[in-house]
């Protein structure tokens, strides 16, 4: 199973960077996961099984476009539209003109509760009311962070309802439904199926997230089976392993009598023809395996530097997310 996470709508959610668990966690059940980036969207690109919209912002689709993901999913193809809170009018978007044609609605509010919430944050609710669904199978309550609510026709059943102290009250923020041949789910926050704090590692988000995939794939048995929200610490072994095989270990210095070191004593010897050439065939090859020996590991410190780079950039975005989100609580606080 193929899933495309679009990247020409300047999507917040991104799978190389803050979406990155998600990514290798779908890959561990067998599924594709590509970035799509091929503007505008068209049907002859859309070769795929599920097409998500990870929260786009500040950028709008063009009708043809729309007709292409609407035609999607009619053949049988799964959509999956994430938002947050202010919905299409705070991200300046228009992706209730692709969700009205299946009958949903994401609504231009922001899901608060200050009696039932995670870090005693109203923007952060703990959704307990879960409906009987193949998406909710394992999944009691789930963290909701910076989230909008959802508006279903009757054929898009909520799954997720916010308690009646919330604001707004006894509101979805998870909708999803069969249409045609295929399938949708909407979800009101971005952040549900985010690497950071305020993510995947909160009560069930994880078990909800991956549900969500294996629903709009057709999965619901099988590698589908429901996976736990918890989530173990490697133990100290499995770390130590895990560092050698980043950083390679020192080698262990051996002292022999008489026998020369296969590597030239200066650097200007590796690099100097005449030096390598009086010291024999054995000790040039020697030298040429020490020289590709430390191109690889230059090459693999770069990927974990470039590695640790991207995922700053996306714990950045989710501190920025979260500073928003308090920053709106405090507003509506203040009138």
């Amino acid at each position: 199973m193929k899933i495309f996470f679009d990247e020409t709508q300047k999507e917040r959610g991104k799978i190389n960077t803050n979406y990155s668990i998600l990514r290798d966690s779908l890959r561990s059940e067998g599924f594709q996961i590509e970035v799509y980036d091929d503007f505008p969207i068209s049907a002859k690109s859309l070769k795929c099984d599920v097409f998500v919209f990870a929260c786009p912002d500040g950028s709008k689709l063009a009708k043809n476009e729309i007709d292409v993901i609407f035609n999607f999913v009619e053949k049988g193809g799964g959509l999956l539209v994430i938002s947050n809170a202010g919905g299409d009018r705070g991200l300046r978007t228009n992706m209730n003109e692709v969700l009205n044609r299946f009958g949903i609605e994401m609504l231009s509010d922001q899901v608060k509760d200050e009696a039932n919430n995670e870090f005693n944050m109203p923007t952060h609710p703990v959704i307990k009311d879960i409906k009987n669904h193949p998406i909710c199978s394992g999944v009691s309550e789930v963290v909701v962070v910076a989230g909008s609510s959802i508006r279903g026709s009757s054929n898009m059943k909520g799954l997720a309802y916010t308690s009646p102290a919330a604001d707004p009250p006894n509101s979805p923020i998870v909708v999803a439904g069969n249409f045609k041949n295929g399938r949708v789910v909407a979800v009101g926050s971005y952040r549900l199926f985010s690497n950071y704090g305020a993510g995947l590692s909160l009560r069930n988000n994880k078990t909800f997230a991956m549900n969500i995939f294996r629903w709009l794939a057709g999965e619901t048995t099988g590698k589908g089976a429901v996976a736990t929200s918890t989530q173990t610490l490697p133990s100290s072994s499995t770390v130590q392993s895990q560092v050698s095989a980043v950083v390679p270990p020192k080698q262990k210095t051996t002292t022999t009598s008489k026998k020369a070191s296969p590597i030239p004593p200066t650097p200007t010897s590796i690099t100097s023809n005449s030096a390598i050439a009086t010291t024999g065939p054995a000790s040039n090859q020697a030298v040429i395996q020490e020289i590709e020996g430390l191109k690889s590991e230059i090459s693999e410190m770069r990927d974990i530097i470039a590695r640790l780079y991207t995922d700053s950039l996306g714990y950045l975005q989710e501190m920025k997310e979260e500073v928003r989100a308090m920053l709106d609580y405090i507003r509506t606080k203040e009138g």
